[in-house]
């Protein structure tokens, strides 16, 4: 079993919920931070949900109304991604919300 620290950045270019992590095949992830940074010059909310892929289903955990040129961190703890889960944002305006996210993946094999 590796463990594997990795980073994504994402850019919520639209204001539909956007795909910016998937779990890979045979492993499990740990969700250390989503760090957003709102670029506008007012509030934009986002928000962030897991799509469990045991069940198609998608649970929101987070939300979060950023006031102007703030940052915000999205997790509380850490969140636990299984093989093909995946993380979904969503942004009340488009092309504000840039970020990154802290992942620990442990492959089970």
């Amino acid at each position: 079993m590796a463990n594997k620290f990795i980073n994504t950045q994402f850019n919520l270019n639209t204001t539909n919920a956007k795909s910016v992590y998937t779990c890979p095949a045979e492993t499990v992830a740990l969700v250390k931070s989503i760090q957003c940074f709102n670029l506008s010059s007012g509030t934009v909310s986002v928000s962030a949900a897991i799509t469990d892929a045991s069940d198609t289903t998608t649970y929101s955990f987070s939300k979060r109304a950023m006031g102007a040129t703030t940052t915000t961190d999205l997790v509380t703890g850490l969140k636990v991604f299984e093989e093909s889960d995946v993380l979904k944002l969503t942004a009340t305006g488009a092309s504000f919300i840039t970020g990154t996210i802290a992942i620990l993946e442990q492959d089970r094999t």
